[in-house]
């Protein structure tokens, strides 16, 4: 069941903050009032219908106070193109938030968040929550590059321990942030049981975290990317199979049922 609409945003800023990477400020004091960590919104290109279908996009920051979320979107293509081109004052069509978020006991008190990519910028707003619970939260991201590692000084604001990996070596561990991840899982699988691990990024990401994951004996939620038609269950076009706890695999959408799902249930979607 869609939880809000919203059609009266509207957009407050849009400026670049890496390489064709763009942080998106949007006036919405209904959706910001009920947004959480993991959720998403649905925004419509134009007004016309070229290009028809909405776009999903994770939220990356919410201010309650304030009346606003941000999105942080890369140019990718024509409908991400012309984003770009937006100016403040612009009206923004859209749904949300949408889907179901990342969760966490009250009792938590240590979190490593793991993101890749675009994969960040869901990550900023949990980890903003988790330190406002006073959870312990070591965050791990990875770029190509350096130009395109997002963050990194937001989470320190927040007060986290940030570790990063670059692809090309240009800044952290040279490689994949599964690197620095496995070495601090390994000198700290002591805390296991009083950790969850909260990841979110690229398919190939995701597996090689829960793989960890299960080798560490580590809780951990997934927040999966898929393709979405329509955001909230009536296309079904971004199923994926699931493994419950007890029974067969079941088919079970993203954007309503997900994005975000245990690392043992998601198994046999990685």
């Amino acid at each position: 069941m869609m939880q809000n609409i919203s059609k009266t945003a509207v957009l407050t800023a849009n400026h670049r903050i890496a390489d064709g990477v763009y942080a998106m400020d949007i006036s919405a004091s209904e959706l910001a009032a009920t947004a959480s960590p993991g959720q998403f919104v649905m925004l419509a290109m134009n007004d016309s219908i070229d290009p028809f279908l909405r776009r999903p996009f994770g939220i990356a920051g919410i201010d309650r106070d304030g009346g606003a979320i941000r999105l942080i979107y890369q140019v990718v293509g024509r409908g991400t193109g012309d984003m770009s081109g937006w100016e403040p004052g612009r009206r923004i069509d859209l749904l949300g938030p949408l889907g179901n978020g990342f969760t966490w006991d009250e009792r938590l008190r240590r979190a490593i968040l793991v993101g890749g990519g675009m994969g960040i910028a869901p990550l900023l707003p949990l980890a903003e929550a988790l330190r406002a619970c006073d959870v312990e939260v070591d965050v791990f991201i990875g770029a190509r590059s350096m130009d395109l590692l997002l963050g990194q000084d937001t989470f320190s604001k927040y007060g986290c321990q940030v570790h990063f990996a670059t692809e090309d070596g240009s800044g952290g561990v040279t490689g994949f942030v599964t690197l620095p991840l496995e070495e601090h899982l390994r000198k700290h699988v002591s805390v296991a049981p009083m950790c969850t691990l909260f990841a979110c990024g690229p398919t190939p990401l995701l597996k090689a975290v829960a793989g960890l994951c299960d080798t560490y004996k580590i809780e951990a939620q997934l927040s999966l990317e898929e393709r979405m038609g329509c955001g909230f269950g009536a296309c079904m076009g971004c199923s994926v199979q699931v493994m419950p706890a007890e029974g067969a695999a079941v088919n079970k959408r993203v954007c309503c049922e997900g994005p975000v799902f245990s690392a043992a249930e998601c198994k046999c979607s990685l």
